[in-house]
């Protein structure tokens, strides 16, 4: 109960707030393992409570980030980001199992999740005042099947990168992707691709030893917990 109510007074302090700074926001983005399969139960205890300096969008407004039942990289991500920073940020998560950047994610697809992360984004500015100040990106396993797709991937990703800027009306943002699994059998082009992209203001974090659930391509808790915890770095590296 003290939980919440903590957490609706940050709200209401944070909505007084609106009509000054623009609130700095991070979007998280990506398939499966940006939506996250981990446990709220097995976070550590500072994961678990409200992060009171950390708001996130549900789609129509803008809450103090609490973990649902399950959980992303976004959690650690943002509790290590905002300490860092020492100030409100803004969290928008938007993420799809089973995607890929090829067709799914593809800017140039007026139908694509990009569009619908495009909409979302645009609400969340109506809904108060922001910034987009950078994005982390956790995909490219379903582009690893086909041949054609990982081929495709670094070109693609610069693509994806210069247009989000644009979109997003923030030229220079960090990006950061993390490097897939390698289960699958074009898996080496899209991780060459993810190690080696040269658009200014890019990074990659590597995956390859964080923890995973039985089969091996996503993701537990703990190696969720420790990939957010990377992606916050790295962003701040880039700023």
């Amino acid at each position: 109960m003290k939980m919440k109510i903590v957490a609706m007074l940050a709200l209401a302090m944070n909505v007084a707030a609106q009509a000054a700074e623009p609130l700095d926001v991070y979007i998280c983005a990506g398939q499966s393992n940006m939506a996250g399969a981990g446990q709220k139960e097995e976070l550590p205890a500072e994961l678990q409570a409200a992060q009171t300096n950390v708001f996130i969008f549900d789609g129509a407004k803008w809450t103090v980030m609490e973990p649902s039942k399950r959980v992303g990289p976004e959690v650690s991500f943002a509790y290590t980001l905002q300490r860092a920073l020492n100030k409100p940020i803004g969290i928008i998560k938007y993420a799809k199992g089973g995607t890929n950047l090829a067709k799914d994610w593809s800017p140039e697809n007026p139908a694509s999740l990009y569009a619908k992360l495009k909409t979302t984004v645009a609400a969340a500015g109506q809904a108060r005042k922001i910034s987009i100040k950078g994005m982390i990106w956790m995909q490219g396993e379903n582009d690893s099947r086909y041949e054609e797709m990982a081929k495709a991937y670094a070109q693609n990703l610069t693509n994806f990168i210069q247009t989000a800027r644009k979109d997003f009306n923030s030229p220079e943002m960090p990006f950061v992707a993390g490097r897939v699994n390698p289960p699958y059998a074009f898996s080496n082009l899209v991780r060459t691709a993810q190690s080696t992209c040269t658009v200014e203001g890019y990074s990659y974090i590597d995956c390859d030893d964080l923890s995973k659930q039985e089969g091996g391509l996503h993701y537990d808790t703990a190696g969720l917990v420790e990939m957010g915890k990377r992606f916050a770095l790295s962003i701040q590296n880039l700023q």
